[in-house]
């Protein structure tokens, strides 16, 4: 099994240098083509270079491991009856990437039966690469750790969009209004700085299986816990809470039950 580890681990760097230099051949470039797509009756943005980096990737997949199950954000899934299934969001942040700002990324998970057992993220506008091994995380070749970040008035918070929340000024007055400051605008990266221990969690809602099922053992290797908000296995609904540690994550699970 170790070998078997290393030799997907070693491929999924394989597949995210590909990804990475379709996504420099089209940063900020002007023939970018952005478009609509509906999910869950809601409007969500794509761009053409979204579609050709999975397109890639699935390509790549079917051809090392033509039976194991794909399942991509933009092209749906590939069911085989392998243990390990492939989860691909190819541009994690594609507001973000249709107008240059780098807090984008490819997202590649694997899973085995029912436990994401590899993830990487890689951004190679900044040369920053999150993955892990069988025990620990990684920035690039650097070991990271979460914080020990324990109480709400210390925590440094972050979350993509406040429009994502339903009842906003409830988790505003519990918790946002209450940590020590809130940062917006994060995208992916909200969860891969707390995974290096830079900011304290992030909370989320309307999130797929594909947006976080690579940070999930990037986060649990350097220290952090991943669950919705009432504690389950992410993928079970539609939220997200991210945490440095277990104290904190209680804490925050707490005062998130209010709002379920």
């Amino acid at each position: 099994m170790e070998n078997k580890f290393l030799e997907y681990l070693s491929f999924a760097h394989y597949v995210a240098d590909r990804a990475g230099d379709i996504l420099l051949n089209n940063y900020k470039s002007s023939a970018v083509v952005l478009s609509e797509k509906n999910i869950d009756n809601k409007k969500e943005l794509v761009t053409d270079v979204d579609l050709m980096i999975e397109k890639e990737t699935t390509k790549l997949i079917k051809k090392s491991y033509p039976e194991h199950n794909i399942i991509g954000e933009e092209t749906g899934e590939y069911k085989f009856s392998s243990d390990y299934t492939w989860i691909i969001d190819p541009i994690d942040g594609t507001k973000a990437f249709a107008i240059g700002i780098p807090v984008f990324g490819f997202l590649l998970a694997l899973k085995y039966k029912n436990n994401i057992i590899l993830g990487l993220v890689d951004q190679p506008i900044t040369g920053e690469r999150f993955w892990n091994n069988k025990k620990n995380s990684f920035i690039n070749n650097e070991e990271i750790k979460t914080s020990n970040c324990k109480k709400l008035n210390k925590a440094k918070l972050a979350s993509t969009d406040p429009n994502m929340f339903d009842n906003f000024d409830k988790i505003n007055n519990l918790i946002f209004k209450k940590c020590n400051f809130m940062r917006w605008g994060t995208d992916i990266f909200g969860y891969l700085r707390c995974a290096e221990g830079k900011l304290d969690a992030v909370i989320e809602r309307d999130i797929k299986l594909w947006d976080v099922a690579a940070i999930e053992p990037i986060l649990r290797l350097s220290g952090g816990f991943l669950s919705t908000w009432d504690g389950k296995k992410i993928g079970s609904n539609d939220t997200v809470l991210a945490s440095s540690n277990y104290t904190l994550h209680k804490l925050l699970l707490n005062q998130l039950q209010k709002l379920i």
